[in-house]
């Protein structure tokens, strides 16, 4: 091979080196920052209504959630139900339902704090969302 063909494939290598490495910047960044879409994906926030719902995958398709708020008083009651979506990724559906107290009982007007830990079992891609039905 002659200088100059050797000087052309130099080139052409660098350029496809180059163009790669464009093309791959945010992997390579995530990976050198040590970010990652899964990080993302376990941990999950939702507040409406003045309840928080706080998800956590731990492993083999299990995930754990905290519900935490607070209710006008203790007499109120909340039932909370898990519904799981068979989709992929699955749609999950924590519902919160709040039940008042009978109208003839008399109750401390102090507000209740309010908190609930469960599991249930869904893939780490999971898309979590929180109702309250009062």
């Amino acid at each position: 091979m002659t200088k100059k063909s050797l000087l052309m494939l130099a080139v052409v290598i660098l350029i496809l080196m180059v163009g790669f490495l464009y093309l791959n910047r945010d992997t390579i960044l995530k990976k050198q920052t040590g970010d990652s879409d899964s990080s993302k994906d376990q941990n999950s926030s939702v507040v409406k209504d003045g309840f928080t719902l706080e998800s956590e995958y731990t492993s083999a398709n299990m995930w754990k959630y905290t519900i935490t708020g607070q209710l006008p008083n203790p007499c109120y009651n909340a039932k909370v139900d898990v519904i799981v979506a068979e989709s992929f990724p699955e749609q999950v559906t924590v519902s919160v339902k709040i039940t008042e107290p009978e109208p003839d009982m008399v109750c401390t007007q102090v507000i209740q704090d309010y908190q609930y830990e469960g599991t249930f079992s869904a893939s780490e891609k999971a898309e979590i969302d929180l109702v309250i039905v009062r």
